[in-house]
């Protein structure tokens, strides 16, 4: 079995419980910079307090690279031993945290807040009066750490053992646009070949996309097809609300727009295997008033799944 070196340049005593939990938290996150944006602060810290830990073990945790950090057998039995320990300190302080009132934090992405959550909010309001919310926007997964929130809905599919997974609603595409841009074409996916289409450019592979919506229709297109493009969803949609062109809409999304009149679906939509989903932490059970939203998100999304 590894053993941890305490013998050296640095004392047991130098180890701070921060620093612990920064290298736990580096460790889970995969790079200092996605720990930095998880722990909001600079990565230059991140860096910083893993080396001071290091110095103070006397024991190398963890092997940088370009593209990340990947823990020593060292650093993995520290980890899994610190891991245990820190879910025992927060279900402590969670009881008595429990006995007063708080917000429920949830976090999701900035289109879903903005063209779904927030004109549904009062109702969630009306029927429960007495839960405060905090919402937290993030369009990438990457800059969420579940422990920190009560809920959280990812853009992409998250596959950890540590977290609770229902499902929302099912994964449905249709092509959109605005009423006078959308009169130009016919349900017949090849007519859009020659349509201005909006893209969301995302930093990493987590929904489908046009090339993948055009090969679903069993029609071939270049990888990079022309068009306007964004790293916002919620800037996507109010382009094709503008007339810009046609976007691809998520069905949760859109379908509200589409039911005004202010989009209008061209074709059938498309159903894929990967569902959104709502996750929260095993470490810690969902409070009341946060199984309350969960259980309302569910039974609203319930006509799209």
């Amino acid at each position: 079995m590894t053993s941890i070196n305490t013998a050296g340049t640095g004392p047991i005593g130098d180890v701070s419980d921060r620093s612990l939990r920064v290298f736990a938290t580096a460790a889970r996150a995969g790079t200092f910079t996605r720990a930095s944006t998880i722990l909001g602060i600079g990565q230059p810290a991140v860096s910083h307090a893993v080396q001071r830990l290091e110095t103070a073990l006397n024991t190398r945790l963890m092997h940088r690279s370009r593209t990340g950090v990947e823990l020593t057998s060292a650093g993995q039995l520290l980890l899994d031993q610190l891991e245990p320990a820190f879910d025992q300190i927060d279900l402590a302080v969670a009881q008595f945290a429990a006995a007063e009132p708080t917000a429920v934090t949830v976090s999701v992405s900035t289109s879903f807040a903005s063209w779904w959550l927030l004109p549904r909010l009062p109702d969630f309001k009306r029927a429960h009066p007495a839960i405060s919310l905090r919402l937290m926007t993030a369009d990438s997964d990457f800059t969420t750490d579940p422990n920190d929130v009560d809920l959280w809905i990812p853009l992409g599919s998250i596959d950890r053992p540590d977290l609770d997974v229902v499902e929302l609603c099912r994964e449905a595409l249709i092509p959109v646009a605005a009423p006078d841009v959308a009169a130009h074409y016919s349900g017949d996916p090849v007519s859009l070949l020659t349509a201005p289409l909006l893209h969301l450019e995302e930093q990493y592979k987590s929904r489908f996309d046009w090339p993948q919506w055009f090969g679903a229709n069993n029609i071939d297109v270049v990888e990079r097809l022309p068009g306007d493009r964004s790293n916002d969803y919620s800037l996507v949609v109010q382009a094709a609300l503008d007339g810009q062109g046609v976007a691809l809409g998520w069905e949760h999304i859109v379908a509200d727009l589409i039911a005004d009149g202010r989009l209008v679906a061209i074709g059938e939509p498309i159903v894929t295997d990967t569902p959104f989903v709502v996750l929260s932490s095993k470490r810690t059970p969902l409070s009341p008033n946060s199984a309350s939203l969960r259980s309302w998100l569910v039974d609203e999304l319930a006509t799209t799944r």
